[in-house]
């Protein structure tokens, strides 16, 4: 039988937590790892314990890992059974070689001990981390944020800060549509745009409550130059731009995205910023002009305005 070594001899949760890392592979939960690769016994000594972890061996590779504690128990100076059944235990132990009745006393302990790291675990989020593949604050960040219900997604979740800011920046959008889709993204703000004039706003000229002085306009639209701006993808190739022009899952996502960070209240534009470098020679009628075609030979960047998508 091999002893290994100890990491942490004062605290057999973290020892407990260090073994679980070196065995984990990814399949089997942490529950079944303690029941089937450790095997928890509390010491069979009525000496005071140096430390909450007294022993850690192994037999064979393939076998359990057997880890001697002091810390609570049934048997042992700290035990919750009477000291009498300790030195019955230790009295056939060494003098007849009996272990049948700590092994018994052991099932039970075992499982004790089992439970009691698994509430540990659970009250301490680093551990309980490494012992899920999402992360324990994942649904509460996403439910702060508003996105509970959206497909999850690892740049979402590491732009949460800025999603659950009042004030929301155009740098942080930026970063965060460069990321998610994989092309360098620029907002120009303040490019303007029509809106409707709501009715409470309109009045009729001749009446004595506003007159045109107050109300300088004519029709039912006007332009508010801060309510609009323009978000530019690229540059990019054309081979690139084709999974954004076709109309697809990713402008409805893109328009999803920006729709989520800046809410209903400003309206938007997005645009692609295509560089016609490598393009084949094409005939007209092949492509469309302005889209994935143009005229001459020389190398170029060219804009080309997405539509809105239609959402079902």
């Amino acid at each position: 039988m091999a002893l290994m070594a100890i990491v942490s001899k004062y605290n057999l949760h973290q020892q407990i937590r260090v073994l679980l890392r070196k065995l984990r592979d990814g399949k089997a939960q942490d529950a079944t790892l303690l029941d089937e690769k450790l095997f928890i016994s509390s010491a069979l000594s009525l000496d005071a314990p140096q430390g909450e972890v007294e022993r850690l061996e192994q037999s064979h590779p393939d076998t359990p890992i057997t880890l001697t504690t002091g810390y609570n128990g049934l048997t042992g100076a700290l035990g919750a059974l009477p000291t009498a059944y300790t030195e019955w235990m230790i009295d056939r132990h060494y003098r007849y070689g009996d272990r049948g009745a700590k092994a018994f006393i052991d099932i039970f302990g075992h499982r004790l001990y089992c439970l009691d790291h698994l509430a540990w675990q659970k009250h301490h989020l680093y551990a309980l981390a490494e012992s899920q593949a999402q992360s324990p604050l994942h649904t509460a960040v996403l439910a702060l944020t508003g996105l509970l219900d959206a497909t999850p997604s690892a740049t979402r979740m590491q732009y949460t800060p800025p999603f659950i800011s009042s004030a929301h920046s155009m740098l942080s959008l930026e970063r965060f549509l460069s990321q998610k889709f994989g092309v360098p993204a620029q907002i120009t703000p303040f490019t303007g745009g029509w809106r409707e004039v709501a009715g409470y706003e309109c009045c009729q000229l001749g009446g004595t409550s506003s007159s045109l002085a107050n109300a300088p306009m004519l029709g039912r639209q006007r332009i508010e130059v801060s309510s609009c701006f323009d978000v530019i993808f690229g540059p990019m190739s054309v081979e690139e731009s084709r999974r954004f022009v076709s109309m697809g899952e990713t402008v409805r996502d893109i328009w999803t995205s920006i729709r989520r960070y800046t809410g209903s209240v400003m309206d938007f534009s997005v645009s692609l910023t295509i560089d016609s470098t490598d393009t084949p020679v094409r005939s007209l009628g092949e492509s469309a002009l302005g889209l994935n075609l143009c005229l001459g030979s020389h190398p170029h960047q060219y804009q080309v305005r997405l539509a809105d998508p239609v959402f079902n």
